[in-house]
């Protein structure tokens, strides 16, 4: 029976094949024809599987990539189809790069895909032509953050050892952002064991650029230069301490986070091997073996320091101290608040009954204890912190950081203090005396200036000298009231005290009132003003609240009529000067920058225009207008120029980049309280503000196209800084959760 039908299936085989090679010889070229048909059809069938499974849209075809694609979709990648990175370059590079996207999806339908997708991506992809240039690369550095980067000392040999790959620095975890910038992979090798005199964690070598100026907090009247502190050799570390995070451990069991193979977990590999098969030769982020470091600065809230809840406390404990890195200067790890209550809430500004809160300029600029009572000191052997607790030795931090004589305010404000108390002890005593004992309401207002003045010296007012002053002026006041309490016939008296700015600052330093000081173009002369004259400072300048701003005020009586051509015009209205000539324009680069100039620059000054000044009157468009007459043989066309002239500055919309500016000063504030990258952003911001300035104070009649250009270089600047706001993710790329032990 078996052999019967083996027999049957010879025949049927052997019959097929007689009738195919009849067929093949009598039809050779159709037989061609067709094959070729079949060929180009599944040439173009596999043509258009390629093409469509490279789409972003297959891509994201599986619900565990939409996190991928949405970022891509808003990054400068976007224009770059997904296999352009994720396969290499050539046919074979498509080829091995669709196999493992084959196996991925045999994987997803069996359901032993990994819960997050791990993909690799090769140098060169990223090197791919037309793309990145490795020759540019190492070309032309790059700015991020405002740290000068250099990829050809990072990609061309080896760091700490590790030859590193672009995805090293650049990956996929920062939420919402496409291959950006890992910085914890920076801070992970900059400070990973580091010692201070460890060349990558020094600070210069990448904060090599110092603005011109910043805002402490966005807040105008807190103007900060870093060049006047680094030219007097103050150590960075000076001021930013405690601003590494976590110290690379490994963490506990985590190979078995990936690896199950028994073989693997047993054997003993060196960390230049385990580094070599993680970070060279495939993508794994330094944090998903190593405890996260990170670098930033911890920024104190108003009230509490940002040490009050548990959560903030573990934060600073998990700076890395006793590295020789940057010092442990976090109090609160041998101290309680309860210790140095009275001199913490003193530094904040806060405490006293009934008395506005008045923070320190040094707390608002983050200076912390460290500041003052830890002095870094160069040493044979590198870098020591030395303590400084005493007054005496603290104070010569004032001068370490502020220059000579500051050392000697300290001191001034300390025997000012003394003499204050003095006398505010004796007030209420007296006062005290007056009253009698009982639980009058007079007697309740001394209880409150009895706790206030205590206050000062358990605080020890140096540490806010002017909250200090305000306290001791209250507690004489109410030394005051209390007597007027029971005593009707009482007169109170003006209470004064030495908070004036020769009183406090610039007599026993700089001895201000007779020197000469930069104001425009001119060298002002405080001698002839305050010791013949007999100004006051605040005659020309603002109070202490927004720190001496000149103004002018009664300048007229001097310089203007009889005084015209004792100085020059330019020394006080430096801005309509400026404006004039066309000058002192901000880009991106400097506030250098010329521009169109007014025409009538070489050929008329100032006061052949402002002619009413000679006369010892305010300058009026009616003045104006006659001088043009005047000079233009009563050309009335020439006073209707002026006219002319107004209505056509009137048109500058100077209001819009107000707005404009405000709203962007408001996202700095924003997200320097959430401890984001804002320094350029700032930088840019000051010099549109310096545009802006200029048109407003320099009036735009003066010079209507350099006005105009000027307007159009602020928006610039300011669209500028949004971008650069908009580009940079927040310094801490993880949860305060995640550098907590």
């Amino acid at each position: 029976m078996l052999r019967q039908l083996w027999k049957l299936h010879r025949e049927f085989v052997s019959g097929i094949i007689r009738v195919l090679k009849h067929g093949v010889s009598e039809n050779r070229k159709g037989l061609l024809i067709s094959l070729g048909i079949v060929g180009v059809f599944v040439a173009v069938l596999l043509v258009a599987v390629l093409e469509i499974t490279a789409t972003p849209e297959f891509c994201g075809s599986c619900h565990n990539m939409n996190t991928y694609i949405e970022s891509w979709r808003n990054s400068t990648h976007k224009e770059v189809a997904c296999t352009e990175c994720h396969f290499e370059p050539g046919l074979k590079g498509m080829l091995v790069g669709k196999w493992k996207a084959q196996a991925h999806i045999v994987m997803k339908i069996t359901g032993t895909a990994p819960s997050r997708p791990h993909t690799q991506i090769s140098d060169e992809s990223c090197l791919r032509e037309g793309c990145h240039s490795e020759t540019k690369l190492a070309e032309t550095p790059v700015t991020f953050k405002g740290v000068h980067f250099d990829h050809s000392s990072h990609l061309g040999e080896l760091r700490r050892g590790k030859d590193l790959r672009c995805v090293s620095c650049h990956s996929q975890i920062v939420q919402g952002e496409h291959l950006t910038v890992t910085e914890s992979t920076c801070f992970a090798c900059h400070f990973f064991g580091g010692e201070r005199d460890e060349p990558l964690a020094e600070c210069q070598l990448c904060h090599q650029e110092t603005k011109a100026k910043i805002y402490i907090d966005a807040n105008e009247n807190m103007p900060f230069v870093h060049k006047d502190y680094l030219d007097r050799n103050v150590p960075c570390e000076q001021c930013h301490f405690d601003v590494i995070f976590g110290d690379g451990h490994l963490n506990d069991n985590i190979c078995v986070q990936c690896h199950s193979e028994p073989d693997i977990l047993i054997s003993e590999v060196n960390a230049d091997e385990m580094h070599k098969l993680h970070v060279s030769e495939h993508k794994v982020e330094c944090y998903r073996c190593h405890s996260v470091i990170d670098h930033g600065i911890i920024r104190p809230e108003s009230t509490d320091m940002g040490l009050d809840d548990g959560a903030g406390v573990a934060l600073m404990n998990n700076a890395i101290p006793g590295k020789g890195l940057h010092y442990d200067t976090n109090c609160v790890k041998c101290h309680s608040f309860d210790q140095h209550e009275s001199i913490r809430l003193m530094y904040m500004g806060a405490g006293a009954a009934e008395i506005p809160d008045y923070p320190s300029p040094m707390y608002q600029a983050h200076a912390d204890c460290g500041s003052c009572h830890i002095a870094i000191t160069q040493a044979t052997d590198g870098e020591k912190p030395i303590l400084r607790l005493s007054f005496d030795k603290a104070i010569q931090s004032c001068a370490d950081c502020h220059g000579e004589g500051y050392d000697v305010m300290a001191k001034h404000w300390k025997d000012i203090l003394t003499d204050e108390i003095k006398v505010a002890q004796k007030d209420l005593s007296d006062a005290r005396k007056r009253i009698g004992s009982g639980a009058s309401a007079a007697s309740q207002i001394l209880d409150i200036a009895d706790k206030n003045l205590a206050f000062v010296r358990n605080g020890r007012g140096v540490h806010n000298m002017d909250y200090a002053l305000k306290i001791l002026e209250d507690t004489r006041e109410r030394a005051q009231r209390a007597i007027a309490a029971v005593d009707s016939s009482y007169k109170m008296k003006i209470v004064d005290t030495p908070d004036g700015c020769t009183q406090l600052c610039h007599s026993c330093v700089e001895c201000i009132q007779t020197k000469p000081v930069p104001f425009g173009n001119s060298q002002f002369p405080h001698d002839v003003h305050v010791e013949e004259e007999g100004f006051k400072c605040l005659d020309c300048h603002s109070e202490r609240s927004e720190h001496g701003k000149t103004f002018l005020k009664n300048c007229n009586d001097c310089h203007h009529g009889s005084g015209v051509g004792s100085v020059e015009c330019s020394d006080c209205h430096i801005e309509n000067h400026n404006l004039y000539n066309g000058q002192n324009a901000c880009d991106e680069e400097s506030c250098d920058e010329r521009g169109e100039k007014n025409v009538m620059v070489d050929a008329v000054a100032c006061d052949e225009c402002h002619a009413e000044i000679a006369d010892d009157k305010p300058s009026t468009v009616d003045g104006i207008k006659a001088t043009c007459l005047e000079c233009h043989d009563d050309d009335e066309s020439y006073a209707d120029m002026v006219d002319e002239w107004i209505a056509e500055a009137a048109t500058l919309n100077t209001q819009e980049v107000e707005d404009m500016l405000a709203s962007t000063q408001r996202m700095v504030l924003r997200m320097i309280k959430s401890g984001e990258y804002t320094y350029d952003a700032q930088d840019l911001l000051n010099k549109a503000e310096k545009n802006l300035k200029l048109v407003v104070n320099g009036n735009p009649v003066h010079n209507y196209a350099f006005s105009k250009d000027l307007l159009n270089k602020s928006k610039d600047l300011v669209e500028k800084a949004k971008k650069d706001l908009q580009t940079y993710s927040t310094i801490k790329t993880l949860d305060e959760d995640a550098y907590i032990r």
